[in-house]
């Protein structure tokens, strides 16, 4: 294999890396804990300020 092709494939497994990284690290935001907010509010309000 060339030089090129090595370096080329380091950097690619690289940012693959760094994809999923970023992917697994960001927080996870769905319609259904809105909803799910507005029934428990009396429980919530209790544990945290609504903004």
């Amino acid at each position: 294999m060339s030089t090129w092709m090595m370096v080329a494939s380091v950097w690619a497994m690289f940012a693959v890396c760094i994809v999923l990284f970023v992917r697994g690290a960001s927080p996870r935001v769905h319609g259904s804990d809105e909803a799910r907010d507005e029934r428990g509010s009396e429980r919530a309000s209790v544990s945290r300020a609504k903004v």
